[in-house]
């Protein structure tokens, strides 16, 4: 399943490692073997409309679990749970800051960048992950009083499956 990601990380570390060089024929060699690699004309439809669809995605994987998670936050903290949105949304500016951060980096070329997007990308997915665990558990042995959390949860999951699959494309 993540083959493609494999194989683009390792291509784009040897890469990295060809591009320190200082010879300008070495470096246009470098670009005319990495056209022919790819076949098509690299543009935005390689990387950026993949890019930005997953980031989408990741917001709505990050987002399910909010309302649930800090309900359970406040009422730990002994807060008025009428705050509740007010940690949602400084939590969603805080996600998105990060997330948009990742994604310019990779636009811009960076290894580095695209590495931080796949490890935001994968802390999203545990998060949805432990979250429907913990939905599904409440819901089989416990007192439910609604089925609410049960719908988000398994939408996150969806949503994170959309996202891996989006950045394991070429194309």
């Amino acid at each position: 399943m993540m083959k493609y990601i494999r194989k683009s990380l390792a291509l784009s570390s040897v890469t990295t490692k060809k591009m320190a060089t200082d010879d300008p024929q070495r470096l246009e060699l470098l670009k005319d073997r990495l056209k022919s690699r790819f076949g098509v004309p690299v543009g935005i439809h390689i990387t950026g409309i993949p890019l930005a669809i997953s980031m989408i995605l990741a917001i709505f994987c990050y987002a399910m679990p909010q309302v649930s998670v800090w309900m359970m936050l406040f009422r730990w903290l002994g807060l008025p749970e009428h705050k509740v949105l007010m940690g949602v949304f400084f939590a969603a500016v805080v996600y998105c800051v990060i997330i948009m951060t990742t994604m310019l980096l990779t636009s811009r070329g960076s290894l580095t960048g695209y590495k931080l997007h796949l490890v935001v990308i994968v802390l999203t997915g545990m998060i949805a992950s432990v979250y429907f665990v913990s939905s599904w558990f409440s819901f089989l042995f416990g007192s439910v009083d609604n089925y609410t959390p049960q719908i988000p949860s398994v939408l996150g999951l969806i949503f994170f499956g959309l996202n891996i699959m989006w950045m394991n494309s070429c194309q």
